[in-house]
């Protein structure tokens, strides 16, 4: 049940992602384990969900590969406007063709295969919030992980 994984969750996530399915159920399984949701449909309108005014955003999952601005850029923009953010990066394409498309800085993120199932989902949003988030390079490649299925 993901209902057991949500005691005591406040977190706000924002999910980022150009198929309008993926956002459903990326924001639906969220809500259902307590965290607060927001979703954009491109990296611009991402960035809005992270100006000064707004609620604090513990983490963004965000999809490599998306029209304009790609996932890899959103990320590097984010982590310049919030040093404590932490991200998740998600793809329907294979790690390979990840590496081809968007290069090495994938590795620098943890990062989510599509599709994946919700308790999935779930427990990588846990992991990568529990975690610190990261400052250095080495850091960010060292918690670099995969989840597969």
């Amino acid at each position: 049940m993901i209902d057991s994984l949500s005691e005591g969750v406040s977190e706000t996530i924002v999910v980022v992602d150009d198929q309008p399915v993926v956002l459903e159920f990326c924001r639906v399984t969220l809500e259902r384990a307590g965290y607060s949701v927001f979703t954009a449909t491109n990296g611009e309108q991402a960035l809005s969900f992270f100006e000064p005014n707004r609620s604090p955003v513990d983490l963004a999952v965000i999809d490599i590969v998306m029209p304009g601005m790609s996932g890899i850029e959103l990320a590097r923009r984010l982590e310049k406007l919030n040093k404590g953010v932490r991200i998740v990066l998600m793809s329907g394409y294979a790690p390979d063709e990840v590496k081809r498309v968007v290069g090495e800085q994938a590795a620098r993120y943890r990062s989510m295969w599509k599709p994946f199932e919700a308790r999935t989902l779930v427990q990588m949003i846990k992991n990568a919030l529990d975690s610190e988030p990261s400052t250095s390079k080495e850091a960010l490649i060292n918690q670099a992980t995969h989840v597969g299925s």
